[in-house]
């Protein structure tokens, strides 16, 4: 008899638990699912404008002028950014702790279990941490590297095109570090109270004798997320949509009515998003739990001694 994979076996137990816990609809249970989509990544994303460059002439009259005058504000608001961004990434990675544990005990709450994983939460932001410095100076002196080689022209151009496939490579051996930190690790880490890194260590031990079927596990999971992303985008922006309408209408209603400005219009754009981003999130729950289900399912196999959900 061929080998189970856990990859697939384990894939009707997660969608059952996971049909279990979400149906019928308890929506403080929906509503606090959505908050964890919201710091562990529930697929939301937002438009990115950095491809489009700024240049003086796109800028009102003065403004390159004043520039000196309100550099320390902008240099304020870039701290502020940064701060806002490492407690949001420190919140998420206590929440990845704090998702397993309601999906343990079956108790759905964030309170109980934020502070006592806390401390656990930061050694894996610093985890994190160090992994993402490790490949931004990786690509950087790459980079550097490439472009002292063929020059600053073409040659370096070249050299660095003719890179980039090892460059994703490179940077999917890192996504998929973070995803098996995620699915195995923190886990682990709760079952054996130990740290990131011992939790690693306990996770080489179990990938060592089960190298075919946690390779099975990644492709899957990364095949099976893939078409989650593109499932998940389809409902957001149909949902977006649906409930942009009325927005639209009120904002014809007012051009005609009274003549609204611009700054009126974009006014409504706040209603829209305090309605719009929760009904994303809702949308993602699913799909995060489902995912945490499995993640868990398939350590089970891997490693029978670790099992953490209920029977």
């Amino acid at each position: 008899m061929a080998e189970d994979m856990y990859a697939f076996s384990r894939l009707d137990g997660a969608f059952q638990r996971t049909k279990s816990l979400l149906w019928p609809i308890r929506w403080d249970v929906w509503l606090r699912l959505a908050l964890i989509a919201l710091f562990v990544g529930g697929g939301v994303s937002f438009p990115n404008t950095s491809g489009y460059t700024f240049e003086e002439g796109d800028l009102p009259p003065g403004v390159v002028e004043s520039l000196p005058d309100i550099a320390p504000l902008i240099v304020a608001f870039i701290l502020i950014v940064l701060v806002i961004a490492l407690i949001w990434w420190i919140i998420g990675t206590v929440m990845q702790f704090v998702f397993v544990d309601m999906l343990r005990t079956g108790d759905i709450h964030i309170r109980p279990f934020f502070g006592e994983r806390l401390g656990k939460g930061v050694r894996l932001f610093l985890f994190q941490v160090g992994l993402t410095l490790i490949l931004i100076l990786a690509m950087m002196a790459l980079i550097l590297m490439l472009v002292g080689i063929g020059g600053s022209g073409v040659g370096g151009a070249a050299f660095i095109l003719v890179f980039i496939p090892f460059i994703l490579v490179a940077a999917l051996l890192f996504g998929i570090i973070f995803l098996l930190t995620n699915d195995f690790v923190v886990p682990i880490m709760i079952h054996e109270d130990c740290g990131v890194i011992e939790g690693w260590r306990r996770l080489f031990g179990t990938i060592s004798n089960n190298v075919m079927q946690t390779l099975v596990y990644i492709v899957t999971r990364l095949v099976l997320g893939l078409i989650a992303a593109i499932v998940q985008a389809v409902l957001v922006i149909l949902a977006m949509v649906i409930i942009a309408i009325p927005f639209i209408l009120v904002g014809i209603v007012l051009l005609a009515a009274i003549q609204a400005n611009i700054v009126l219009l974009l006014a409504l754009l706040i209603p829209y998003l305090v309605i719009a981003v929760p009904v994303a999130l809702l949308i993602a729950v699913p799909f995060v739990t489902f995912f945490r289900y499995y993640g868990l399912l398939v350590l089970e196999g891997l490693a029978p001694g670790c099992r953490l959900l209920p029977e």
